[in-house]
């Protein structure tokens, strides 16, 4: 009886690209803007989710008024 787990080849992964190939990874003026966010969100995270539902709804809600 043969394993036929063992023998099937998986593909090959793809190498994870490099920080210049990611896109806005170059751009320091958008990391410097980001920053600060991102270290709120770090900070408060409850915050964050909670606000992060609130423009979700509130977004949802001007989309169904048109």
């Amino acid at each position: 009886m043969s394993n036929q787990v063992a023998n099937y080849s998986r593909p090959v992964a793809q190498a994870v690209p490099s920080a210049s190939q990611r896109p806005l990874s170059g751009s320091s003026a958008v990391r410097d803007r980001l920053r600060p966010i991102e270290q709120w969100i770090i900070r408060y995270p409850a915050a964050a989710l909670a606000s992060a539902f609130v423009v979700g709804v509130a977004v949802a809600w001007w989309i169904k008024r048109k």
